[in-house]
């Protein structure tokens, strides 16, 4: 872990991996990135890899929780693709995403599929789909998980239960300013303090309001700038790899007002940043 300066801003940097595209073609471009900086940051997978038909046809209702996505990101043949022959990205992929623990990263759970937990959370058996996730975890990672994201941030008492009774002790769907401990368990939010509308990627949001790579930068910069603790999620997908220019330019900045960039899991651990 790295040593803690009194008074130095603090930045996490979020990443949620749910695509076989963005795993494939957006993960090396950040994790080079990443490498060539020096920064640490968080990856949470989801495990059970795209949706089925069936899955597609039974959670196929809105959003309940973070807000649509308004950016196209797959092309009409892709979307073919992954209705008719979907893939297991996280054993597909399972040498790249090795990597992101190999090189010092940390790598936690997002839930199982991404749109039967957005969308049927309240359908699922929550304890199964989380036990599954993380005994296949283990299983390709060779060692046990201590973190989870859910996938858009919809939880509930259950899933805190859940996560709790399965040892995962580091979560970051709660709201706030500062890390805090949930009562009654062992677990430590993380908050994502910077979003876009609907809790959406920051910036997705800004390129869907007409932002440039600029305005966005000088955006991002400028609510950094304001706290000691700041933080924001962005997809494998599409900042990964439309947006790796911005993400450069981000961490130059970082570099040059010497932030101290850290994995959400670094910053529960702390005791500063701590909030009842």
């Amino acid at each position: 872990m790295s040593k803690i300066i009194q008074g130095m801003k603090t930045f996490a940097l979020r990443i949620d991996l749910e695509s076989e595209k963005g795993i494939s073609k957006g993960l090396p471009n950040l994790l080079n990135l990443l490498k060539e900086f020096g920064f640490k940051a968080s990856f949470y997978l989801a495990m059970g890899g795209e949706s089925n038909p069936l899955e597609l046809i039974k959670y196929n209702g809105k959003l309940s929780s973070a807000g649509e996505r308004t950016i196209r990101v797959f092309s009409t043949a892709e979307k073919i693709r992954m209705v008719i022959l979907p893939k297991d990205f996280a054993v597909k992929n399972r040498i790249i995403l090795k990597r992101i623990l190999e090189e010092g990263h940390e790598l936690g759970i997002h839930g199982w599929k991404h749109r039967e937990w957005t969308r049927g959370l309240n359908r699922i058996n929550v304890e199964k789909t989380v036990d599954k996730s993380v005994k296949k975890y283990t299983k390709i990672f060779g060692k046990q998980p201590e973190s989870f994201t859910s996938p858009g941030f919809n939880t509930n008492q259950k899933v805190i239960e859940v996560l709790n009774k399965k040892n995962l002790r580091v979560i970051s769907d709660f709201p706030g300013e500062k890390r805090f401990k949930i009562n009654g368990t062992q677990i430590v939010n993380v908050p994502i303090t910077i979003c876009g509308k609907n809790k959406t990627p920051i910036i997705e949001y800004l390129v869907s309001e007409g932002l440039s790579d600029k305005e966005i930068y000088f955006y991002l910069t400028k609510k950094i700038k304001e706290k000691e603790f700041s933080s924001m999620y962005i997809h494998d997908l599409f900042e990964c790899i439309e947006k790796i220019n911005l993400l450069r330019m981000l961490f130059n900045f970082f570099k040059d007002e010497k932030i101290n960039v850290k994995t959400i899991k670094e910053i529960a651990e702390e005791k500063r940043y701590y909030e009842k």
